[in-house]
């Protein structure tokens, strides 16, 4: 378990390495923040995705703090 959860782990910093080399100089114009705690702006990832428009033109970080999102 333990082991698969530092592959999934590599992979996403993989890939987020690949994105933002991949993306140049794009700024990220809002960060919002993800905690089980509720020390963030939102307690749920899908909430947060939910909270961006369909057509924002505009980049947004989702930061999710450590936790067991079901």
């Amino acid at each position: 378990m333990e082991f698969l959860l530092c592959i999934r782990l590599l992979l996403l910093i993989s890939l987020s390495r690949w994105v933002s080399l991949s993306s140049g100089a794009v700024p990220v114009v809002k960060t919002v923040v993800v905690d089980l705690k509720g020390h963030g702006h939102f307690r749920s990832i899908q909430q947060a995705i939910n909270s961006i428009p369909n057509d924002n033109p505009n980049w947004t970080k989702i930061h999710i703090k450590a936790g067991v999102y079901w």
